[in-house]
């Protein structure tokens, strides 16, 4: 089960909860008030030289 992001309808605090994918909406902790499924910022970074400098890039002509 993958972590989301939840903003509360209400008092506007973010809240990171685990839940199963098809989740649009939790109750927020602070106020019982609906907390909606927001889009975060990802995490994902490639680093380094990796795929594309070990012959996997298109080579030119």
């Amino acid at each position: 089960m993958p972590v989301y992001e939840f903003e509360c309808t209400k008092e506007h605090t973010v809240t990171e909860k685990l839940v199963k994918m098809g989740t649009e909406e939790i109750e927020c902790p602070v106020c019982k008030n609906p907390a909606k499924k927001i889009m975060s910022v990802c995490t994902f970074e490639l680093k380094g030289g990796g795929w594309y400098a070990d012959g996997y890039a298109a080579k030119k002509s």
